[in-house]
Order: C-alpha cells, then sequence, then structure tokens
C-alpha cells in the first residue's frame, strides 16, 4: 500500500518535471531554473513519504501484549461445594391428649419456657366432676368389700360374693387412677427447654387429641446435614475440614469439622450423609440453607499459579510460558508442567524438568495464544 503511493506521487511529480523541461525549452528558461525545480519537487516528495509512512497503519509493527502472573510456593487445597441444610433435634409440635375446651394459653410467641413449664390449660371440670362420682362409688365399694372380707374371716361368707366386691373395688380404683391421668393431660407442658415459635389456638377454642397446639423450638444446639457423593467416600471422614457459608446470612462463614458419616449408601443418587453437628448456636434456623465447602485434597509448600495460564499443545501436553526481561520487553519460553489440582481459579503444579519452574517466576496468564519463542512481548 505505501510503495503504491509512492509511486504514483513520484510519477506525478516527474510529470511535472518533464512538462516544465519541454516548456523550458518552449520558453527558452535557463538550466538553473529546471534544476531548482527538480530540487524543490524532491523536497515535497520526502514530505509526502513521512506523511504517508504516519498514516499507513501497514508499515506500524504491531507489538505483542500480555497480562502475567507470578508462581507462588504456598499450601494448596482443594474443596467439594455441596449443598446442606439446618436441622434440630428439639423441634416439635405439641399436640393435645385431652379433649375439652382451652381455657388458659400460658405463653405467646417468642417467650423462652422451661422443659415441665405449663403451655396451655384445658377445662378439666367434667372430667373432675367425673372423678368425684366414682370416688364416691369407690366408698361404698371399699364398704362392701370389707363387709365381705370380714364375715369371709368369720366362716360365714360366701367366696364368691367375697371375690365380687373385690373386683368391684379395684375397677373403681383403676378407674380413677386413669381419669387422674387425664386429668393430667388437660395441662399441657413444655417436653424440654426453648422458645415458643408459634401459637396456633386462642382461649376458647376446643382442643382434642393430635389437634396442634404450639411449636416449641430449642437451637441451642444444630447440626447440618448434606448428602455426598459416594466417589468421595474414601476422603471424607469424621474430622474433615468443612468451611460452612448461609447464603441468606450474607455469606457468613463458619469453619468446623465433619462429626459424623453415614454408614450406607443411597441406592437411588448413591450419595452418603455426613453431619456436622454445632454446639451454642445463636444464629442458625431449623431447616436453614447450608453451603459447605469440604476440603478432599490438601498439599503444603507447592508451586501454585493461575489456572488461566496453562495452556495445551496437540499433545494434550500442559505447559505455561514463563517470561524473561530483555531489552525492548520480555522473552518467553515454553514450559511443560504437570498439573495436580485446580480450584478457585488456581492450580498446584510442578514443572516436568525439576527446577525449570520456580517461586516468583513471572508467566503469562492471558494474551498467549498465538506467541512463540521467538517473539518478545510487553506486559500490559
Amino acid at each position: 500500500m505505501k510503495i503504491n503511493r509512492t509511486l504514483i506521487i513520484a510519477t506525478a511529480l516527474g510529470g511535472t518535471f518533464l512538462a516544465s523541461c519541454g516548456g523550458s525549452e518552449t520558453e527558452n528558461d535557463s538550466l538553473e531554473s529546471l534544476i531548482s525545480q527538480r530540487d524543490s519537487l524532491k523536497t515535497e516528495l520526502a514530505d509526502l513519504n513521512l506523511q504517508i509512512s504516519e498514516l499507513d497503519t501497514a508499515a506500524v509493527e504491531n507489538e505483542l501484549m500480555v497480562t502475567s502472573g507470578i508462581v507462588e510456593r504456598k499450601d494448596f487445597v482443594h474443596k467439594i461445594e455441596v449443598q446442606g441444610a439446618v436441622e434440630t433435634e428439639n423441634n416439635a409440635m405439641i399436640n393435645a391428649e385431652a379433649s375439652g375446651v382451652i381455657r388458659r394459653v400460658h405463653v405467646k410467641e417468642g417467650q423462652k419456657v422451661s422443659s415441665g413449664q405449663a403451655l396451655i390449660t384445658i377445662d378439666a371440670a367434667i372430667l373432675s366432676s367425673q372423678i368425684n362420682e366414682v370416688e364416691t362409688q369407690l366408698e361404698l365399694a371399699n364398704y362392701m368389700y370389707e363387709k365381705q372380707k370380714k364375715l369371709m374371716d368369720e366362716g360365714v361368707g360366701t367366696e364368691i360374693e367375697f371375690e365380687q366386691a373385690k373386683a368391684q373395688k379395684n375397677a373403681l380404683e383403676s378407674s380413677i387412677r386413669t381419669m387422674k391421668s387425664q386429668q393430667g393431660k388437660t395441662v399441657v407442658r413444655a417436653p424440654f427447654s426453648g422458645t415458643i415459635d408459634e401459637v396456633r389456638v386462642s382461649l376458647g377454642e376446643m382442643a382434642a387429641p393430635g389437634v396442634p397446639l404450639l411449636r416449641l423450638v430449642d437451637n441451642s444446639d444444630v447440626k447440618i446435614t448434606a448428602s455426598i457423593s459416594e466417589n468421595l467416600l474414601g476422603k471424607v471422614n469424621v474430622g474433615t475440614n468443612v468451611e460452612l457459608r448461609f447464603p441468606s446470612l450474607n455469606d457468613t462463614v463458619i469453619d468446623s469439622k465433619i462429626t459424623s458419616r453415614g454408614n450406607f449408601i443411597d441406592p437411588t443418587n448413591r450419595t452418603f450423609r455426613i453431619r456436622i453437628e454445632l454446639a451454642k448456636n445463636k444464629l442458625l434456623l431449623p431447616n436453614q440453607l447450608a453451603k459447605l465447602s469440604i476440603t478432599d485434597f490438601s498439599r503444603d509448600s507447592v508451586l501454585v499459579l493461575p489456572s488461566e495460564a496453562i495452556l495445551q499443545d496437540t499433545q494434550n501436553r500442559n505447559y505455561v510460558y514463563k517470561l524473561k526481561k530483555a531489552e525492548d520487553g520480555y522473552s518467553v519460553k515454553k514450559v511443560f508442567i504437570n498439573v495436580i489440582k485446580r480450584f478457585n481459579g488456581e492450580a498446584c503444579i510442578e514443572s516436568e524438568v525439576k527446577g525449570e519452574l520456580k517461586s516468583n517466576a513471572k508467566v503469562v496468564v492471558s494474551g498467549a495464544k498465538g506467541i512463540t519463542e521467538t517473539d518478545i512481548v510487553k506486559i500490559q
């Protein structure tokens, strides 16, 4: 492009010069005038060529720009990420065990209660009346029993009458015990200490066995459970480090360890269960979503570099371009490596030739495609 433009301008200027020469012969111009015009045109041609070279992008040499990273020697961990949920053993829906009208609700939502504390009282007036009636019958049964026993001792009573009196007495005593037990169930008490999360009934409503009254929750001790692939059975054990992240709490992170591992593989999805127990909890709620990062590989003091820096040749061999300072930028050298593990944008590696890649070495991270070991590159 540059050569063609120069030839066109040179031809035009040459034509002008020849025309001037022809004109000078016609007009009998002096030789000195022609030489002066020629020199002036040469100067003009040089200026035009300079302007063309500045505008001609094909004449500008392309610079190879890359970004770089540093090879570090440090501890490397690889983690697997799975989803789990928060659970608690003490999460109960409290039901009524006796029928009757609710006469008193002793608690409200959000209230902390102790084990055995009264929560709801159900009307027991009818049951109390029935107990009084049976107790009256029992008094008569006791009198008849004592009377028959005395007659038996004197030898004038019959055995069948004595046994009937005894059976009547025992039946009434059993009925009283049953009704008093039912009477005790008219006061619903907390089975464990915790917080009233939900009250489902109001004063005056009817309670019946099996009907939920309220929910009682104790979140002081919780556990996080998750299902892990069968392939990781040999890498995940009790005591394995795990990072717990909770998206609903602005990605709050808790570092913990696996406290138990399942002894059963689910045949449907080929997974096993793990559990992480957390004591003295004041933050987590049952059924809350948790993301678990479990360490399944770790190695101390290894070479680590950005994963983006790793390329593959046609034989699927991994390599990186190592940078070395040169006069006009950096020279590059292809170094073949073995990738041990990748995680979170980093790779744990070792060079195929021992010592060829060392800590603090500078490597090409991006822009490496298309460059060769003969190129000089510049770092952005």
